[in-house]
């Protein structure tokens, strides 16, 4: 992916910790399907968006607690 002005610092972030090797054996996913944080949400992988939520979280300076809730919350409901 080429980091340049199109991309947020999420988006950027987002590729960093989609890039992790042991993730991506664990996820099932290809890095080059999520450039931003929005298509990540919007993936059917829980993974993927377990990470964006995780993201948008910090971003918006929830509390840890906060955070843990709802991606918690999310993978109970999606992972069958």
């Amino acid at each position: 992916m080429n980091m340049d002005n199109r991309f947020t610092n999420s988006d950027m972030m987002l590729q960093s910790i989609l890039n992790d090797e042991q993730l991506i054996a664990y996820g099932e996913y290809n890095v080059s399907d999520y450039e931003t944080i929005d298509q990540a949400l919007n993936s059917d992988n829980t993974v993927v968006v377990a990470v964006a939520k995780i993201i948008i979280g910090f971003r918006r300076n929830s509390s840890e607690n906060e955070i843990y809730n709802e991606v918690s919350n999310y993978l109970k409901n999606n992972i069958i």
